[in-house]
């Protein structure tokens, strides 16, 4: 059974790397930590480690790879067994890759249903500077969400090879997941959509301050705001917001924690609108509209 702390990073496509880098800084909140070999720029968005968010630029706007923290370092015998076992093809990356991600050691693999490449490790550098909030008091990289066309087969593999734990289901319409034993309600979502694609990127704050200053920031700077409101199944407050691209990014605070031992079991909630948003706001048609995956040919090449 694997065990993880946490989810580790998220490495996005952007079209433009020198406008997304000032947004990012200015608008979001996130801090500059260095580049990786191939281009990536390395920020910080709260925390100790040396980065959770990484930007590529690209021809188009998406999802490029995402990290993940195991528990500890006997936790990649057990994660290989169990890809072993499932016949997911894996790779742990050499010295040099993995000092350029600032990583001690990482298995790599491309996720069978998605097309997703994950990164599992369970030791990043620390930064040598502590984080130091600007217009955000960023709290780290709480949840990533992705569009599953084979929705059904996603949440399956998610559960029976990761050892993900669902917390919540919108019938048919969403899937929201922790890894195990991470105490938050989610720390995974899995979106039934038509196509593989980044659903969003949520980035935890202190408090409902930043959602104030946030709103009148992004208003002020011409950043769309796309819903904004309260999840019932989790019971987090959010603010859902667009990146020059156009991909969907969300600020929130408050979540469900379940323990370890003695877990609620998981609800199935009816898929309508006050199962998603319990204030009423009405939801852009924008939201998690942009955001392909990129699908590597091969483990070498991801």
């Amino acid at each position: 059974m694997i065990r993880y702390r946490s989810p580790g990073y998220a490495a996005l496509n952007v079209t433009d790397l020198a406008r997304a880098r000032t947004w990012y800084e200015r608008i979001m909140g996130a801090q500059v930590n260095g580049m990786t070999a191939d281009g990536g720029l390395k920020l910080r968005a709260g925390g100790h480690d040396a980065y959770s968010l990484v930007l590529y630029e690209a021809a188009q706007a998406g999802m490029k790879r995402a990290g993940w923290v195991l528990e500890d370092e006997s936790q990649f015998d057990v994660l290989t067994t169990q890809l072993d076992r499932h016949g997911v093809a894996w790779r742990a990356l050499d010295a040099s890759e993995c000092h350029d991600l600032d990583l001690a050691r990482c298995v790599r693999i491309i996720e069978p249903v998605t097309g997703l490449t994950l990164d599992f490790y369970a030791h990043m550098d620390e930064a040598t500077t502590p984080f130091v909030a600007t217009v955000a008091d960023l709290r780290g990289l709480c949840h990533i969400g992705i569009g599953a066309a084979r929705y059904r087969d996603a949440i399956r593999f998610y559960e029976e090879v990761l050892n993900f734990k669902t917390s919540d289901e919108i019938d048919g319409r969403i899937n929201l997941m922790r890894c195990f034993p991470n105490p938050l309600h989610h720390s995974f979502a899995l979106a039934a959509m038509p196509r593989n694609t980044l659903h969003h990127l949520n980035f935890m704050v202190a408090d409902d301050r930043d959602m104030v200053a946030a709103r009148a920031r992004f208003q002020a700077h011409d950043v769309p705001i796309v819903w904004d409101g309260h999840h019932p199944p989790s019971d987090n407050t959010f603010l859902f917001f667009l990146d020059p691209d156009g991909l969907s990014l969300e600020y929130g605070h408050g979540m469900e924690r379940f323990p370890e031992v003695g877990a609620r079991e998981k609800r199935v909630f009816p898929a309508r609108p006050e199962s998603f948003d319990s204030t009423g706001a009405k939801r852009d048609e924008r939201t998690a509209a942009v955001g392909e995956i990129e699908t590597a040919s091969s483990l070498a090449t991801a």
